[in-house]
């Protein structure tokens, strides 16, 4: 299948808007459930004693990954012989972290984002796929070693692994909240399945034609999974500034590294607005080995989860205000 077919450059608005509704429920559902469980004046208590400090490196944090991701997705498209420069490759970071916060999985926010890119810079969306595709295969295994480097700095330096559970943790009710989860975005993605069903198997088949041009430039690769890693690097230190910033002593650090992947691991879960609820609910379970509150625990997350969701806002807005009407072109 040639790269350059055409194909509808967008998915429905409605059903974006139906998907982004899925996601914003299930954390609110999720997100209730833990702060109805929760004493208020305690959580106020953590809120109030904030450090500022550790708030705006989580800010910082979440911004520096992003322009990183947004090197990576440049050079990601130069293999398809797409060269728009570093601020369009910004935008288009901007818009893809906005979709994968608020949809319903990576792959429907990556369908979304290659369709506004191409369509926006003009380009074919079949090489926009790929190159998104690519992108998120190096994200993938940036976020592989990030997890194995903290892994290995745990047992180094950290004394080992602590991976004792609080007593009486709902494990039941655990396993049939995430059952329920997967049942309402299997419904969710129903209406979207034959497309990207179609897409996927677009990219599948332009795979040969990049490979030769990763040969001939494999510094591209190298570079993106250095990137990566440094980019899931700073997400992870976006949760430890908000635990920074909510404790209110010191903490064993270098025994904490390994949780902080875990926990970006569940926030990454397609079910959720931006990790809401299913991040609190890990790091309550997981931080509960280290002495860590529940209150604590889920004022850190909440830091994460503004800081990602302020990060994300413009690229929100970049897709929802800067669609330009008419079909994508091919070149």
């Amino acid at each position: 299948m040639p790269l350059d077919v055409p194909l509808p450059a967008e998915l429905p608005r409605r059903r974006l808007r139906r998907h982004w509704i899925g996601a914003a429920l299930i954390s609110i559902g999720l997100l209730g459930s833990i702060l109805w469980r929760l004493q208020p004046s305690r959580l106020a208590e953590v809120f109030i004693h904030l450090r500022p400090l550790p708030l705006v490196g989580a800010l910082g944090c979440v911004v520096t990954a992003g322009a990183l991701m947004a090197l990576r997705w440049g050079w990601m498209l130069q293999t398809q012989g797409i060269r728009d420069g570093f601020m369009a490759a910004w935008r288009g970071t901007l818009v893809g972290n906005a979709l994968s916060a608020a949809l319903l999985g990576a792959l429907l926010g990556d369908v979304a984002k290659s369709g506004w890119y191409a369509r926006r810079e003009k380009h074919s969306y079949g090489r926009v796929l790929l190159a998104c595709g690519l992108d998120r295969a190096c994200g993938g295994v940036g976020l592989v070693l990030y997890g194995g480097l903290s892994l290995t700095a745990a047992l180094v330096w950290g004394g080992g692994l602590n991976l004792g559970l609080p007593e009486g943790t709902p494990w039941k009710t655990g396993a049939l909240t995430l059952l329920v989860l997967l049942v309402l975005m299997g419904l969710l993605l129903r209406s979207t399945r034959r497309r990207l069903q179609a897409r996927l198997q677009t990219g599948i088949a332009q795979w040969r034609e990049t490979r030769s041009t990763l040969g001939d430039r494999p510094w591209i690769l190298v570079g993106a999974i250095g990137v990566s890693v440094v980019a899931n690097l700073l997400v992870g230190g976006a949760l430890a500034c908000g635990l920074a910033a909510a404790a209110p002593g010191p903490l064993p650090w270098t025994g904490l590294l390994w949780t902080f992947p875990v926990i970006g691991l569940a926030a990454s879960m397609p079910f959720t607005l931006a990790g809401a609820g299913t991040r609190e609910s890990a790091a309550i379970a997981i931080w509960a080995a280290f002495h860590i509150n529940a209150p604590v625990a889920v004022t850190a997350s909440l830091v994460t989860l503004t800081a990602t969701l302020v990060g994300a806002l413009p690229g929100g807005l970049l897709f929802w205000f800067q669609q330009e009407p008419g079909s994508t072109p091919s070149r």
